[in-house]
């Protein structure tokens, strides 16, 4: 089973890519990778956890996080505890690269899906890479 957890800023965003992922058209591959959304609070987390202690998080419990664009602002912004903890085996952080476009062309919230889904299947070849952009 793989999970995916929306930051405070993506909910709505994940929510639109869940059900395109969902759909007739992919849920077989939801299925065969036993793919699951989860929320902060099925997780125990406080919405106001800071980027670095939500990235530790996801790291120990082979979480995936789903972002929107971040900036490198501050020694626990997301960018830099990236930077600065990332290892090899480190699952990366997806951060939609249009998260607008996402929530207002269909077409586009599909293309990104489909990426997403396709970084998923082979998520074990994506492991150290620190950030991936979809789409």
């Amino acid at each position: 089973m793989i999970r995916l957890l929306a930051d405070n800023n993506a909910e709505g965003h994940v929510e639109v890519l869940v059900r395109v992922l969902s759909g007739e058209s992919w849920i077989a591959f939801w299925n065969e990778l036993g793919l699951k959304l989860v929320t902060f609070e099925e997780c125990g987390l406080d919405r106001s956890l800071n980027d670095a202690e939500l990235w530790r998080f996801c790291q120990r419990e082979g979480i995936v996080l789903i972002t929107n664009n971040r900036n490198a602002h501050g020694a626990d912004s997301l960018e830099m505890v990236v930077r600065q903890e990332n290892q090899p085996d480190s699952i990366p952080v997806f951060t939609l690269a249009n998260p607008e476009r996402v929530l207002t062309d269909g077409d586009y919230a599909e293309k990104t899906a489909v990426r997403l889904l396709d970084y998923l299947l082979y998520l074990e070849g994506t492991r150290g890479t620190g950030r991936l952009f979809v789409p």
